[in-house]
């Protein structure tokens, strides 16, 4: 019976430890994403975009898209990962993510709340 416990008590410990881990490449996508932009850097940005993201400008207008998007600036402070979908929240901005099979890519930026289930993004969406 002890054995049970312990080695259920080791499998929320490992659990817990891959969750947090799993956090790590979706926040650091957002930063490279937020950082990109901050410094201008569109092309970068609009690499880390998901295709249906990149679909709200013509093929051709991704960086010129972006550029006049309006992200608001920042640094990822929370994060929240379901499977294969994510939200990064900084202090002035919501992030979402979809994990495709090359790595998360960003699906919306720019996201506000419009009510309690649906956001507004000026780029793609949730």
């Amino acid at each position: 019976m002890i054995i049970k416990a312990l080695a259920f008590g080791l499998s929320l410990l490992l659990a817990g430890c891959a969750g947090a881990s799993g956090q790590e490449p979706v926040k650091v996508t957002a930063g490279r994403f937020l950082s990109a932009l901050a410094s201008g850097d569109h092309g970068s940005a609009c690499a880390l975009l998901a295709p249906r993201a990149r679909e709200s400008w013509a093929p051709a207008d991704c960086e010129g898209g972006i550029a006049g998007a309006n992200v608001p600036d920042g640094v990822p402070e929370t994060v929240s990962v379901w499977s294969e979908e994510a939200q990064v929240k900084t202090a002035r901005d919501t992030l979402f993510l979809h994990e495709s099979p090359t790595g998360w890519l960003i699906t919306g930026a720019g996201c506000r709340h419009r009510n309690e289930q649906v956001y507004d993004c000026v780029v793609g969406g949730p």
